[in-house]
Formats: C-alpha cells, sequence, structure tokens
C-alpha cells in the first residue's frame, strides 16, 4: 500500500524551522515524518489563518486550532466500523475512535471547505484501512465540531474544528489495515457500543467519547438518517 497519496506532496509539508521542540526521537520513524505534513489553521469561524505543522499543532505548547475530519461508516446493518489506533501512532496510540480521524492538508485540493475535507477523507481511509472506490458525494457533511483535549503522560493533544462526514454500506470486508496507522477493526452496534464504553471508558480517544454523548451521534443510527441526503454545515463546541 502506498504510503503517501497523489493528492499529497511537497507544498503539503510545513517549513522544518518552526516546528516545536518536542523529541520525537523514542517515536516511531514513518510517524514522526507524517508530523511534518501541513495542516489548515483556523479561527472559530472556520477562517483560514495559514498552514501549521501537525508537530507544532498537536504539541501542548500550543494546540493550535486546526482543521480535521473524521469519518463514521456504517455497515449495510448499520453497525458503525471502529478502528483502534495503532500502537506506532503519537497522539492517542492503542485507543478505539471512529472509522478514520485526519486532516485535510493546506493543499489548494484539501484546502477548499467540505469538498476539500472529502478529499482528505478519500486519501485516508484508502491509506489508513485500504478501502478505495470513494467518491466525495458519497460522504454526507453533519456539521463541523470544534474539541480539545491533551494527553495525560505526553506532551501532545488536539485541538481541531472537525468535519463529520458520514460513510454508508463499508465494512470491515472492505478493508486491508495499514498497521503502522491500525492496529484493529470492529463492527459495532449503538447498544453494544454504550456498553462497551461505559465499562471501559479508558480505551477510547476522547474526541468519540465526547462526541458519542451528543443526540447527533444517536440520530446517526436510525433509519431515517440513513436514507437522508441533507448536509449540515454548523459549527458545534464540544464541551
Amino acid at each position: 500500500m502506498k504510503k503517501l497519496s497523489s493528492l499529497r506532496g511537497l507544498s503539503a509539508l510545513a517549513p522544518r524551522q518552526k516546528e516545536c521542540h518536542v523529541e520525537l526521537a523514542a517515536y516511531d520513524a514513518q510517524q514522526v515524518e507524517y508530523m511534518r505534513e501541513a495542516c489548515i489553521s483556523v479561527d472559530e469561524n472556520d477562517e483560514i489563518i495559514g498552514a501549521i505543522s501537525k508537530r507544532d499543532a498537536h504539541s501542548s505548547q500550543q494546540l493550535t486550532l486546526h482543521r480535521a475530519f473524521s469519518v463514521f461508516s456504517f455497515t449495510k446493518d448499520n453497525k458503525l466500523l471502529m478502528q483502534k489506533r495503532s500502537a506506532e501512532k503519537i497522539t492517542f496510540p492503542n485507543l478505539w475512535t471512529n472509522t478514520c480521524c485526519s486532516h485535510p492538508l493546506h493543499t489548494p485540493l484539501e484546502m477548499d471547505g467540505a469538498i476539500g475535507a472529502k478529499r482528505a477523507a478519500i486519501r485516508k481511509l484508502e491509506h489508513e484501512l485500504g478501502i478505495t472506490g470513494i467518491q466525495t458525494d458519497r460522504l454526507q457533511m453533519n456539521g463541523r465540531w470544534i474539541y480539545r483535549a491533551e494527553m495525560d503522560e505526553a506532551p501532545w493533544g488536539e485541538h481541531e474544528l472537525d468535519y463529520a462526514l458520514i460513510l454508508r454500506g463499508i465494512g470491515a470486508d472492505h478493508c486491508r489495515i495499514n498497521e503502522n496507522e491500525v492496529a484493529e477493526i470492529r463492527e459495532v452496534g449503538m447498544d453494544e457500543l454504550r456498553i462497551w464504553m461505559e465499562q471501559e471508558p479508558s480505551s477510547f480517544t476522547p474526541w468519540l467519547k465526547l462526541f458519542s454523548k451528543t443526540k447527533t451521534f444517536e440520530k446517526w443510527w436510525s433509519q431515517k438518517a440513513s436514507t437522508s441526503s441533507e448536509e449540515d454545515m454548523k459549527i458545534y463546541k464540544l464541551h
């Protein structure tokens, strides 16, 4: 599987001299390289400020607000495809989360609002999970969510304006995981997930724990939601 998509290039790398001085020698070399990627720094109205390295954006020294996306893929029998982040991941390793979470890059193709986030999601679905053949019109926008979280035992965190994207009809049988990114995948129903999260709250990312408490998340499991094509571009805050 290719490590870099054709949508990424040198323009998607942030200048080294602007990075925070956080020691990275102990981390996986491939994941350290990804920390050079240029994310999209934004204000709380999602107006673009400029490029910022993934390293700077996620350093606890800064935690700069930047664009992200979060894909929730539901199977044909309405189960959520989930992934366990690999041990090699620098932020929130070994934790379960939704299908795919990452960032649009500071490139012309991925800076263009919702369509840019969808292009980034397609790139990362293939990179992390081996899911191919997804077109932008299959990804449904369901709000932009601002959230912030820090790791307890490492100098990293997240401060993101997250484009929530719904995908239908894609499950584990479509996946070929990249083990540098993903340790395990699982399909779960809504009630099963609720019980699992109550029993093992420390097994999940802060993002998913916060988002799973919203009414929006519960609505996505309904039959009505599965047939709706309406998109939501509103900005919300998670606390």
